[in-house]
């Protein structure tokens, strides 16, 4: 795994307080959050999502359209650290929080070849759907991949396996836990 990567995994797992300028540009995007709770309380609620992925960040993922719902997509559905505007993906930036608890990590160029074959063999692992777990339930080794990008300003890009991994900020569903957050 390179180290870059392998420092961002352990910035993310170590992540301790989510009040920051993501939570601020999730506000801003959408405002009806305001009318329920604080940007303080919106953090903590965000700590209930999915409390078991290793990225805690929020993350993005640009369109053509506001998205209340991923669908089901044989490539994959792909993420930022950061907002991408522009280019072929569109200008709508939709945030998000993303279950990864098993990601399959591409090594950069430099990395050792050892690195690099054992990389390849999981690939294929990833890319085989007939090749599941060992716990025989019939799930996916790994769950994401993250890889290098020259697309994304933090040179990474998260793909995720499908969207029940996939916790959409500001959505009807996401304002609504909120509310019933802000209440207990």
């Amino acid at each position: 795994m390179s180290e870059d990567i392998r420092q961002m995994i352990d910035k993310v797992k170590n992540f301790k307080q989510f009040v920051n300028k993501d939570v601020g540009f999730v506000f801003q995007q959408h405002p009806e959050l305001a009318n329920v709770g604080t940007p303080e309380q919106y953090s903590k609620y965000l700590e209930t999502i999915f409390p078991n992925s290793k990225i805690k960040d929020i993350v993005y993922h640009s369109s053509h359209n506001k998205i209340e719902n991923f669908r089901d997509n044989m490539f994959g559905i792909y993420f930022s650290y950061s907002p991408i505007q522009g280019g072929g993906y569109g200008n709508i930036i939709n945030s998000g929080l993303i279950n990864v608890e098993n990601p399959l990590i591409k090594p950069k160029p430099e990395d050792s070849i050892e690195t690099k074959e054992l990389y390849n063999k999981d690939l294929r692992t990833y890319n085989n759907p007939s090749s599941f777990s060992s716990d025989g339930i019939g799930a996916y080794k790994y769950d994401a991949s993250i890889e290098s990008s020259t697309v994304t300003k933090e040179g990474v890009q998260i793909k995720v396996r499908n969207p029940e991994q996939i916790h959409i900020l500001g959505s009807k569903q996401d304002v609504e836990r909120f509310k019933n957050f802000v209440k207990k």
